[in-house]
């Protein structure tokens, strides 16, 4: 199950990034920064959630 939701978010975390390039492309600042914080976060969830005796 913890691999399910750890797939889960590395899939958020490309199209996030995908927006955020695309966003950078287009010259919207803010709009690339969120997608681009969204896809580390996102990163970082997948990973804490497959980790054993990761802190939330």
């Amino acid at each position: 199950m913890a691999e399910a939701v750890s797939a889960g978010f590395f899939v958020l975390a490309t199209v996030a990034f995908a927006l955020g390039s695309s966003a950078l492309s287009r010259a919207e600042d803010l709009r690339a920064l969120y997608w681009l914080v969204v896809g580390l976060v996102s990163v970082r969830a997948a990973v804490s959630v497959v980790r054993p005796g990761a802190k939330p």
